[in-house]
């Protein structure tokens, strides 16, 4: 019974790591894309306030 309550127990302990490493990776993964889009529109906007000078 002791083997299986360890077994067990760490089985809950492994899905749980895994669980929240896929939502710190799914957090990093929106911030990234909110970056890259503001970097992208920031880019944009350079881009046509140069093309505008010129």
């Amino acid at each position: 019974m002791k083997k299986i309550l360890v077994i067990s127990l760490l089985v809950i302990v492994a899905i749980v790591i895994a669980v929240l490493t896929f939502i710190v990776g799914a957090i990093k993964l929106v911030l990234g894309g909110i970056s890259l889009g503001a970097m992208i529109v920031i880019l944009l906007i350079v881009w046509i306030a140069w093309k505008v000078n010129d």
